[in-house]
């Protein structure tokens, strides 16, 4: 991006940093909330009772994975501020500067035939 507008760097290195971090958190808070509710909630529909019914119904499966659900929604905002916080480095960078026309290396007759 920054070479493509006449910039030797992005308008900041340290959102960059922040993004990167927000945005990782927010996914491993995403993936392991459902891992884990995944898992539990598999575990819950596998259960039986010694008369073979289950020992959970599929509401009780759900109310369980509520509090999972809401770590899974705050990793999703914590991502989505993370590409936020992107989005503005990249309009910061690309405002400040002009658009140069790069080179595009010419493709040698040598290599059609």
């Amino acid at each position: 991006i920054p070479r493509l507008f006449g910039q030797k760097e992005m308008y900041s290195t340290k959102l960059i940093e922040a993004h990167f971090w927000i945005a990782t958190i927010g996914v491993v808070l995403y993936i392991a909330s459902m891992w884990i509710s995944g898992v539990m909630q598999g575990l819950m529909w596998g259960a039986l009772n010694d008369d073979g019914t289950l020992t959970y119904s599929f509401v009780e499966s759900v109310k369980r994975s509520m509090p999972f659900y809401m770590i899974r929604f705050t990793g999703g905002l914590l991502y989505l501020t993370g590409m936020v916080i992107m989005a503005y480095n990249v309009y910061r960078t690309v405002i400040v500067g002009k658009p140069v026309d790069a080179e595009i290396p010419a493709v040698s007759q040598a290599q059609h035939h």
